[in-house]
């Protein structure tokens, strides 16, 4: 009991209580992770160990309660490196197909005629959201100004 003397009354006592508890019936206690033994109250419906402190969930419960976070966890990390894996691809692929599409077009926007490198954008003829795909005779250079125009349809989609 010396362990116990610097703790607070109200922890030695539950202390001294779940180590009675555990001489009376070893067989409801139970070990935490840490090797600490735990007892049931059943009056007040708390788990009390030896060094006298207390939670409303048993040391089993706690295992089971982390397992299950861990394994949300893990199941959260594979799908975000699954979908970081696949928008890395998306973006070397729209990268590849990009510079195909600039060297094409000769670094021109195929509206108004301004040259450029890194300004230039890429506009879908048919957008995407109608059906367009990245397939080269869907795509061409724009400037931005122009891009914005080609948008709106402010142009003549009869390209060569």
């Amino acid at each position: 009991m010396n362990s116990l003397n610097n703790l607070p009354k109200s922890m030695v006592e539950r202390a001294v209580w779940a180590r009675n508890e555990f001489i009376k019936h070893p067989k409801n206690s139970q070990i935490d992770d840490e090797q600490l033994i735990w007892c049931f109250n059943k009056k007040d419906g708390f788990w009390y160990s030896i060094i006298g402190n207390y939670s409303s969930s048993s040391p089993e419960e706690k295992r089971i309660k982390n397992f299950e976070k861990e394994q949300k966890i893990e199941s959260l990390n594979n799908f975000y490196d699954k979908e970081n894996i696949k928008k890395l691809k998306e973006l070397e692929y729209w990268s590849k197909v990009r510079k195909i599409i600039l060297e094409r077009d000769n670094y021109t926007c195929q509206i108004c005629g301004k040259k450029g490198e890194s300004k230039l954008h890429i506009h879908h003829i048919l957008k995407r959201l109608a059906g367009g795909q990245n397939f080269y005779d869907n795509l061409i250079t724009v400037c931005p100004s122009c891009h914005a125009k080609a948008d709106r349809g402010l142009y003549n989609p009869n390209w060569q």
